[in-house]
């Protein structure tokens, strides 16, 4: 009489081998879509912190400059002096309100434990000892805040044959600190006239 002797298989060393070679290339390129699509996000969420913060920084700017006049006068005391070159900027903007004889400043300083440079603001009767605000977003750096003045002397004045209507352009380049890879700054560039004009 014959027993059936049941034959247990299993898994054999090169076949378990194989096995977990396959298992650990799906878990490496899983991995590798996982780290390149947090990768994106991240340079996402800078590029989209990097476009509202220069619309919002422009956009202010650009305000004041148009509801102001340019403080010819505090160029050269207080801030830089104008340049009579066309290419040669200054890093500063020196407006004067026009009701109250306030100065209003825009310059770069340098905020955070992180040593971050932004854009701060000044409004007050005397902004040489007056406190500047930081203006720009968190997780940004301004790499380059430029502003060309024309023309370079105040036109409004009496005598003056120079009948350049006063205006700024201003160069803005901003960098996210968000971005992991080698960041993709963006650069803004605006030109705006001083809306009312008067001569003294």
């Amino acid at each position: 009489m014959k027993k059936n002797i049941k034959v247990h298989k299993g898994f054999t060393l090169i076949e378990l081998m194989v096995s977990l070679s396959i298992l650990v290339l799906v878990i490496l390129a899983a991995m590798a879509i996982y780290l390149r699509v947090i990768g994106t996000r991240s340079k996402t969420l800078g590029q989209i912190n990097i476009q509202e913060d220069g619309q919002f920084l422009m956009s202010l700017i650009a305000k004041d400059i148009r509801s102001n006049q340019i403080d010819y006068e505090n160029y050269g005391a207080y801030c830089d002096t104008i340049p009579s070159e066309v290419n040669i900027a200054v890093d500063q903007l020196c407006l004067e309100n026009f009701t109250t004889g306030e100065e209003i400043i825009y310059k770069t300083t340098t905020e955070g434990a992180d040593n971050s440079v932004v854009v701060s603001r000044c409004q007050a009767a005397d902004c040489q000892d007056g406190d500047f605000s930081p203006i720009t977003m968190s997780k940004l750096e301004v790499a380059r805040l430029d502003f060309y003045i024309r023309p370079s002397s105040q036109p409004l004045t009496a005598g003056s044959t120079d009948y350049t209507h006063p205006r700024a352009t201003i160069v803005l380049r901003l960098e996210s600190l968000l971005e992991k890879d080698p960041p993709s700054p963006l650069t803004l560039q605006q030109t705006i006239p001083q809306r009312y004009g008067f001569r003294k």
